[in-house]
Order: C-alpha cells, then sequence, then structure tokens
C-alpha cells in the first residue's frame, strides 16, 4: 500500500501545509484548468459554425435543385 506521509517525509519541502509549496502548485492548477476550458470553448465553437455552414450549403443546394427542375418543367 502506498504510504503518502512516508512519500512526503522523503522530500523536505514537501509537507501538506507548506504555503511555499502550495501557491506555485496552486498557481499551476488554475493557469492549467482555464487553458482546458480554453480548449473545450474552442472545440465547441469550431463544432457550432461548421454545423452553420453545413446548414447553410445544404438549404443553398436545395434552392438550386429546386431552381434546375423548375427550368426544366418549364
Amino acid at each position: 500500500m502506498l504510504n503518502i506521509i512516508g512519500l512526503l517525509a522523503a522530500f523536505e519541502n514537501l509537507t501538506p501545509m507548506n504555503w511555499d509549496v502550495i501557491l506555485p502548485a496552486l498557481n499551476f492548477l488554475w493557469q492549467g484548468m482555464l487553458a482546458i476550458f480554453v480548449v473545450i470553448g474552442l472545440i465547441i465553437l469550431v463544432v457550432k459554425i461548421t454545423g452553420f455552414t453545413i446548414n447553410k450549403v445544404t438549404e443553398v443546394k436545395a434552392k438550386r435543385n429546386a431552381n434546375n427542375d423548375e427550368q426544366q418543367n418549364s
């Protein structure tokens, strides 16, 4: 079984309440979380834009096909 206290005791600077270690870790944590959310937001944005353009292209093709059918029937 993994002994956390033993691991922490092996490193002199790694104590659970040492603010000199906790603050840089929290700084790194919020920057990483922000980066993850930005990437997820960009992925969602790209998917929405792609869906919008596909719908527009489908509408234009349907209108073009309808115009071609009307011209052929005339």
